[in-house]
């Protein structure tokens, strides 16, 4: 007599990956000896695949835990809600936590909601919490977090060790920062104006921007730049723009957007990158506490190729690449960038201010991702010497042993380009600016840089959140339909276009090689759908 099976019960994790092998065809039977369950469990699974799918996709974006083993919800909703996004936005600044907090934390919310003021924060209700959440023992310490470097040299000696057995070209980092894309300093003509206008304040237009770079320096990720606007104006007739787009009310990064964008775009790049250098291997993602990111069970990917890493609260500004310096070399060309385009306009006040009232969303698209694609390989490798472990003196020798001064030197020029006395040299020769100083300067160039890309909210504003949804809203920027595609220059005009650029670009000793060949390579693609063109113009001149 055979004995009787043991009670199996699998995590959520576990039944979606049934499902999707399911969905590849494996057999019931084949998936119930694996997981040790019957076959009655995995047809159950099945006939409950989309309410299985969905609540998975609903952990992502909640931060829940993909170890839990059933879909039981909390009984308070709106509380649960309110508390989880609290306690993410606490991790990620660093602040303590106990339990003892978390449950006055409860109270609290629970006497400000409507038809709560009988909750009890019991020690069943928290065990719940955090066993809903994935919240271990080792989250809720008391220890203070603020940024010191004895954690900095502990947790550098654990990354060693976790990244031995991956590619340096196939380790990254991704933060995001807020960008105030039209603003200028405030001694201009432009901010006066804007002061001095009755219901104005002066542009305080603002977007969340992305990086994300490999470990060597050798590859970026395009940016992706998240704005207000669905549809903006500036975008009609556009199919492609040189960032990735997405939209959010206030223009905030969101766990949903990050989900996406590691969904969609970081991994496919990765891919792509991969095959372009002929290399496999895992993936390894490194990101601050965030309450905008998932959890590292929630980005792993294809069983464990891809994987996230978090930086602990307390070494995220001492040890994160992107805070060593590049995402304020980006900010500082872009707003080079931003120089550069005013000093173009027509050679008149009037005309230059009337310019920068025009700026949209396209160009600041265009003008970022130029300024990111500005920034140096040896910038991007750099920002990693200090999580791993390198000192001056050891960056000095490296960069001598791989004969990398040239680079550097270039890189040195860049620094100098961008100086704050270079940027006022730049400013004070637009009409309308010439008051700036070097403080102006200063203030303009850190008025963005404590933005973390990510809404901080207060209680109130937690409480409401859980009242109502983040749907996307239409902004000024907005059309009401969607965007018809104009015909626009045919491939012939293009083509001469490009022809002639060509040829000037061919007298000036600034084009490269590479320059060249981008606009041969456009010309190219003219060409080809000129000949095309006019086949079928032909043909269809034959019909008639």
């Amino acid at each position: 007599m055979s004995s009787k099976r043991k009670r199996v019960v699998l995590s959520i994790t576990d039944k979606v990956k049934i499902i999707e092998q399911l969905n590849k065809g494996v057999s019931n039977k084949f998936l119930a000896e694996t997981y040790n369950v019957g076959t009655s469990t995995i047809s159950d699974f099945k006939k409950n695949s989309s309410a299985i799918l969905k609540f998975a996709s609903n952990l992502q974006f909640e931060d829940g835990s993909p170890s839990r083993k059933n879909m039981k919800t909390a009984e308070n909703k709106e509380l649960e809600q309110a508390m989880i996004k609290w306690f993410l936005q606490q991790r990620s600044i660093g602040n303590p936590l106990s339990g003892p907090i978390l449950c006055e934390k409860a109270k609290i919310f629970a006497e400000k909601m409507d038809n709560l003021s009988e909750f009890k924060a019991s020690d069943g209700w928290l065990r719940n919490f955090k066993a809903r959440h994935g919240i271990r023992e080792l989250d809720l310490c008391g220890e203070k977090l603020s940024a010191d470097n004895t954690a900095a040299e502990k947790f550098i000696e654990e990354f060693k060790t976790k990244i031995e057995n991956y590619d340096p070209e196939f380790v990254f980092n991704a933060d995001e920062t807020g960008l105030n894309w039209k603003a200028l300093p405030r001694k201009t003509l432009a901010s006066k104006r804007e002061t001095s206008a009755p219901g104005h304040k002066v542009s305080k237009d603002r977007v969340t921007v992305l990086t994300c770079a490999n470990s060597t320096g050798n590859h970026r990720l395009p940016l992706l730049l998240i704005g207000k606007s669905k549809n903006p104006r500036a975008f009609k007739n556009v199919k492609k723009l040189p960032v990735v787009y997405k939209n959010q009310n206030k223009a905030w990064m969101t766990s949903a957007l990050f989900t996406e964008w590691f969904d969609d775009v970081f991994i496919p790049d990765v891919k792509k990158y991969q095959k372009k250098i002929n290399k496999k291997g895992n993936v390894l993602l490194l990101l601050d506490n965030a309450p905008t990111h998932p959890s590292e069970s929630l980005l792993e990917r294809e069983n464990g190729r891809f994987k996230a890493l978090f930086l602990p609260p307390n070494v995220t500004s001492l040890l994160q690449p992107m805070d060593q310096g590049i995402i304020e070399c980006l900010k500082r060309l872009y707003k080079k960038q931003l120089l550069r385009k005013l000093l173009l306009a027509d050679e008149n006040e009037e005309g230059t201010l009337i310019y920068h009232k025009n700026i949209n969303i396209k160009d600041c698209c265009y003008m970022v991702a130029d300024a990111w694609s500005s920034v140096k390989a040896i910038t991007l490798k750099r920002a990693w010497n200090k999580i791993n472990g390198i000192s001056t003196q050891q960056q000095i020798q490296e960069e001598k042993e791989n004969a990398e001064l040239k680079n550097n030197e270039e890189s040195d020029k860049d620094t100098d380009s961008m100086s704050t006395e270079n940027l006022q040299n730049m400013i004070t020769k637009v009409p309308g600016c010439s008051e700036c100083n070097v403080e102006d300067i200063e203030d303009w160039l850190h008025s963005d840089s404590i933005d973390p890309g990510f809404q901080l909210l207060s209680d109130d504003e937690i409480i409401q959140s859980t009242k109502e949804e983040s749907y996307p809203v239409d902004s000024e920027d907005d059309n009401d339909s969607t965007f018809e595609l104009e015909a626009g220059p045919s491939a012939s005009e293009a083509f001469a276009c490009f022809e002639t650029a060509l040829n000037w670009m061919e007298r000036q000793s600034e084009c490269d090689h590479v320059d060249l060949l981008v606009v041969k390579r456009l010309k190219d693609l003219a060409a080809k759908k000129r000949v095309s063109s006019l086949k079928q113009r032909t043909l269809t001149e034959m019909f008639k």
